[in-house]
């Protein structure tokens, strides 16, 4: 049975895996902000197996369905590969500190930025993540009854050109009003990646906008729902990633997540809710 009242909410995956998001979503925020590593890797994959064990458990999969379950199996896949080493998560005094999703090495507060150090599992988890906008983009096309060429131009160019704004797609070296808004510093290689990661996302929220679900859903816009927190979520994760929050100038993370409760907790709580309103979706 599906999570809904009345169909005044959008329609969730099954009760079982409502609530466990409900009770591990809040562990997992207090465990980062009191960094603890053992508490974020537990419940980031107990949030993780709570959007996608209902779907996965389905007797039969329609074309559809098969698209939505792979972004979601995708997208755990991608959570698995964030999560951060303890080298990386704890505080330490004599190497310069990173950032707990493993993709930044920035300098210590008495030395000048160095170039960017990105793991292998931060770059497979950006991969992962861009494979599962993939699937979710081909499931929305599949499933509408309708796609508006004129709302996926405007919605995506839109979209780029906030990315560009903000900092996502090859950001200046300074921030300014204009440009590079969340004074963003993705430099080598991590560059392309995550711009071609932005053109993907930009299209998912494009096709998410553009196309119309079956007129016999309940939350016909339930999906756009879905893509709206998603790419508002991502915008945390860039600016934990990628910015200038402090770390860059010898800021202990612990205290800066200790600082950073409402963010964390708005960040994990777009992302892991985008998620189970998208699987949702399976069951209208």
């Amino acid at each position: 049975m599906s999570f809904n009242i009345s169909g005044s909410i959008p329609v969730l995956p099954p009760s079982a895996a409502v609530y466990l998001l409900l009770v591990s979503l809040p562990v997992l925020v207090i465990s980062e902000t009191t960094s603890s590593l053992a508490g974020h890797t537990v419940f980031k994959i107990v949030c993780s197996t709570a959007f996608a064990c209902g779907p996965l458990l389905l007797k039969e999969w329609s074309p559809y369905d098969t698209l939505i379950i792979y972004g979601l199996v995708l997208s755990f896949i991608g959570d698995i590969c964030l999560i951060p080493s303890g080298s990386e998560y704890y505080d330490s005094s004599s190497k310069p500190i990173e950032t707990s999703k493993g993709g930044r090495k920035g300098a210590t507060s008495l030395d000048a930025p160095k170039e960017v150090e990105i793991s292998t599992s931060f770059k497979l988890g950006i991969l992962a993540f861009a494979g599962a906008h993939i699937a979710y983009i081909l499931a929305f096309l599949r499933n509408a009854d309708e796609v508006s060429l004129s709302t996926l131009v405007i919605t995506f160019a839109a979209s780029m050109a906030a990315g560009k704004w903000l900092g996502a797609i090859y950001p200046g070296s300074t921030s300014t009003p204009w440009s590079n808004v969340l004074n963003l510093s993705i430099a080598g290689e991590m560059r392309p990646l995550v711009s071609v990661y932005a053109t993907i996302i930009s299209s998912m929220l494009a096709v998410a906008t553009a196309t119309t679900a079956p007129a016999s859903s309940n939350w016909p816009r339930q999906r756009l729902l879905g893509a709206i927190m998603f790419v508002l979520s991502d915008l945390f994760v860039a600016a934990e990633a990628f910015g200038d929050s402090g770390v860059a100038r010898g800021v202990k993370k612990a205290t800066i997540r200790r600082n950073s409760v409402v963010k964390i907790a708005v960040g994990w709580g777009l992302y892991f809710w985008a998620q189970m309103i998208l699987a949702g979706t399976l069951y209208v």
